[in-house]
């Protein structure tokens, strides 16, 4: 769980919580279980930043990292929750 510390995370796990910080629209993991083809969900967990639009619009995997993104950049730090299927 990363959530504590908003922003780029290191997390070698298959699942997790990671938070986007502040101001920003997307957070990258770190994560040696990932390659390009795996397949990674994400949930946005809370969206309280008055827009009730605000989701995940993508997750880009890459060999050993994937991108979050968020539809719209945030006011304060928003936890994401992940899972990745090899």
């Amino acid at each position: 769980d990363a959530s504590g510390t908003p922003g780029n995370a290191v997390i070698n796990t298959n699942s997790g919580l990671v938070s986007v910080a502040s101001g920003a629209q997307t957070v990258v993991v770190t994560n040696s279980k990932v390659t390009s083809s795996s397949k990674v969900f994400a949930t946005l967990q809370d969206s309280s930043d008055g827009t009730a639009s605000l989701h995940v619009l993508s997750v880009v995997p890459t060999t050993g990292s994937f991108t979050i993104n968020l539809s719209a950049v945030t006011d304060g730090n928003r936890k994401v929750c992940f899972v990745v299927f090899n």
